[in-house]
């Protein structure tokens, strides 16, 4: 696939994770598991009062941070408690992507 049909492919999940407002979830499949089960991920959004954005990405007990996005990428990072960096990069394109956006703000 050549970088234009990569942007082309990308462009529709860039927007749904352009869109998050505060605290939203946007619910993903990418890859497959050892048992040949899609992978489910969580990205979340937060906006500080200052107006910056932050996103993570989580499994069911894990979690990395977000820490560029690209027209084609999400770049996350973690430490482990050695202070041992873990970098993965997601490709837009290859998202599966639900109809699932939520509030994570439920009281």
């Amino acid at each position: 696939m050549t970088y234009k049909e990569q942007i082309k492919e990308s462009k529709r999940v860039l927007g749904l994770i352009e869109d998050l407002k505060d605290k939203e979830v946007l619910e993903f499949s990418y890859g497959r598991g050892f048992k040949g089960e899609p992978s489910m991920y969580t990205l979340k959004c937060w906006i500080d009062p200052t107006g910056d954005i932050s996103y993570s990405v989580w499994t069911n007990f894990s979690g990395m941070n977000v820490g560029s996005i690209s027209k084609t990428r999400v770049n996350c990072y973690s430490y482990d408690m050695m202070s041992q960096r873990t970098n993965y990069s997601f490709k837009l394109w290859e998202m599966e992507i639900g109809l699932t956006v939520t509030n994570t703000d439920k009281q």
